[in-house]
């Protein structure tokens, strides 16, 4: 997903026919990837059909195939205005503006998490979940699953993440996106406090 480090670049991993239409209705991904391990040739051309013919913010599995609330679609019309910004400097700082999904977290309590010492979060959706998470630096997840492919952005921070299914390493930090398929069994460790939206 190198593509998203590129202004006005929006690449979704869409290993379904939900992905692809929950990708365009919510981020208006203007770019396709497919898993050439987990996705045959024959729904791979409906993964790519679903997201050619899905408008943005048309209704989608994310939010139970029903149109997206008022304040929900603002939201979204903000982050397309906003996410190309992300990564290109600022002439002069400026405190009162940020970006759409830092406003969901400002003035928010994380709460702690039960299972992980030294972690905290704010759920900000329960199906499918989306949520800020935190952790403090030396924090570690243990080897662990999701049900579902997830994705995620680093807000700030550096942390490892080992995919143990697949023998690989990567160190995602500030700004940085992330997908990780269902099933992979990965551990985590944060080298320093790092935030994320997942």
């Amino acid at each position: 997903m190198f593509a998203n480090k590129f202004p006005g670049a929006f690449a979704a991993t869409c290993l379904s026919v939900a992905d692809a239409v929950n990708a365009r209705s919510i981020n208006n991904s203007n770019i396709l990837a497919v898993s050439s391990v987990y996705t045959p040739p024959e729904p791979a051309v409906e993964i790519l059909r679903a997201w050619l013919d899905t408008p943005f913010k048309f209704p989608c599995p994310a939010n139970g195939d029903r149109p997206w609330s008022d304040d929900i679609q603002e939201f979204l019309d903000r982050a397309l205005v906003e996410t190309p910004k992300i990564g290109v400097p600022a002439s002069e700082p400026d405190e009162s503006a940020s970006c759409a999904i830092c406003c969901l977290v400002k003035r928010r309590e994380l709460n702690p998490i039960d299972m992980i010492p030294r972690g905290s979060m704010k759920i900000l959706r329960e199906t499918p979940t989306s949520a800020i998470v935190r952790f403090k630096a030396g924090s570690v997840e243990p080897a662990h699953h999701h049900t579902f492919g997830h994705d995620l952005v680093v807000l700030e921070g550096k942390k490892s993440v080992w995919n143990l299914t697949k023998k690989g390493e990567v160190r995602p930090g500030g700004r940085d996106y992330l997908f990780t398929p269902g099933r992979d069994v990965h551990r985590v460790q944060y080298h320093e406090e790092t935030e994320f939206f997942i």
